[in-house]
């Protein structure tokens, strides 16, 4: 009788032990598939986008290029990009994409706390305004429009200091 009860025991801990580890692994199969996949930043097309984009001042290729970025949430790994792209190509879109991606979220402790906002962030959205992007537009009517505040000039962001 004793060796059954050693028995059962023994079992039972063995079969205790090997149900967590398979909670533990289910676990972290969960968390690994939850996990983005892996960007490559070396992929041939989007070097290719890149490309066209920059030296072409291809704006289909920019905005494939933009899509690929921040869909695998690297848009600030993308902002180097956006700046020769507007920079190069004086284009409006591409200056939007640096407002936002250079936007501080609302409840920022920057913003909340030390009412800092970015002045080339600035400076690109209005810029990109004045381009004459639609995107631009939209926002420009919801922040000053509607807001029955004038519109500053871009130029103006960097020299009221």
């Amino acid at each position: 009788m004793k060796k059954i009860i050693l028995f059962l025991t023994i079992f039972l801990l063995f079969n205790c032990t090997k149900n967590n580890k398979r909670v533990n692994d289910s676990a972290k199969d969960i968390h690994e598939k939850s996990e983005n996949p892996k960007f490559d930043f070396h992929d041939k097309e989007l070097q290719t986008n890149l490309n066209k984009a920059i030296l072409n001042g291809d704006t289909l290729a920019y905005i494939r290029s933009y899509k690929a970025y921040t869909t695998n949430g690297k848009s600030k790994e993308f902002l180097y990009y956006a700046i020769i792209m507007a920079e190069k190509n004086n284009y409006g879109r591409a200056y939007y994409d640096i407002s936002r991606i250079l936007a501080l979220r609302t409840d920022d402790p920057l913003v909340t706390k030390y009412n800092y906002s970015s002045k080339f962030g600035n400076y690109s959205f209005l810029k990109s305004y004045e381009l004459g992007d639609d995107f631009a537009k939209d926002d420009v009517k919801d922040f000053y429009i509607n807001e029955n505040k004038s519109i500053p000039t871009s130029s103006s962001i960097y020299c009221n200091e």
